[in-house]
């Protein structure tokens, strides 16, 4: 288990985003932020978007001086799987899971990122943009898969779709597969089912549009299959030494905003990567 250190903050300042809420009992404050100091990310928000004067400049002053005074001295608030290969029985429970919504095929875990979400589906491509996956409206939406895909990942490519936030959740830190450094520490994810488990192993990752001939998901043969592989291969911002064998092998495609600097407004991040069913 990795301990992880946590600032709570109370503001009075304008957010842009709601989070997913975490439940914290014990908070009074009408506005709160908690905020893991280990991976610079906000974990929890209350009424994170209601537009409230400004705090005074001291307060906040303060609140920044104390930060720094105290980082090394933070209470351990809670304990979480550093991740799941580190936690041999980490399981989700997709029978309860549909029991809130029938919708959910799966889970995605990212090492090296807070990427860990249930993925859902619906009968289109709108509805879980701004709904989370309980159904209920939420401006971040969903990770959710193409509505065209079988539920099962058995297609030849499956499109897994999520918004790219400011505050990093959801698909907001997609953009770190741009860099090879990075790629060559997590060039794994973790793809659960509730018909078996998946390791995705990430063998191209670029910037494209959305008119991008990689934007493909149905195939009439293998040719046409192996093909897209070698197209999406070039376009890759590295070569990697993942093989896939296009006779059986199924792939999935995490599609999401790309928001690099002096990029086009249709411009998407492209992350593919071959499924290997774990034991």
């Amino acid at each position: 288990m990795k301990k992880f250190r946590y600032i709570i903050l109370t503001i009075c300042l304008f957010l842009p985003s709601l989070v997913y809420a975490l439940e914290i009992d014990g908070l009074n404050s009408k506005n709160v932020i908690v905020y893991n100091i280990d991976n610079n990310k906000i974990i929890y928000e209350k009424n994170g978007d209601k537009e409230v004067p400004i705090a005074s400049l001291t307060k906040i002053m303060t609140t920044i001086v104390s930060i720094e005074e105290i980082k090394e001295e933070l209470i351990e608030l809670v304990e979480i799987p550093e991740t799941p290969s580190d936690e041999p029985s980490f399981q989700v429970d997709f029978e309860e899971l549909k029991k809130i919504n029938s919708d959910v095929i799966g889970w995605i875990v990212i090492e090296g990122t807070g990427i860990n979400y249930p993925i859902v589906q619906g009968n289109n491509n709108s509805f879980y943009l701004n709904h989370s996956y309980d159904k209920k409206w939420n401006s971040l939406g969903s990770i959710f898969a193409d509505y065209q895909s079988s539920n099962d990942f058995s297609d030849y490519n499956t499109f897994i779709y999520g918004h790219h936030t400011r505050n990093g959740s959801m698909f907001g830190e997609l953009y770190k597969y741009m860099d090879v450094s990075f790629y060559k520490q997590n060039k794994t994810f973790y793809l659960y089912t509730p018909t078996g488990n998946f390791t995705a192993e990430i063998f191209s990752a670029y910037i494209d549009s959305t008119d991008s001939s990689s934007y493909n998901q149905s195939f009439n043969s293998i040719t046409e299959f192996n093909d897209y592989i070698n197209l999406v291969k070039e376009k890759s911002n590295y070569s990697t030494d993942v093989k896939i064998d296009v006779n059986k092998d199924k792939i999935i495609t995490l599609y999401s905003c790309s928001h690099e600097s002096n990029r086009k407004k249709n411009d998407r991040y492209f992350i593919h990567a071959v499924l290997r069913k774990l034991s």
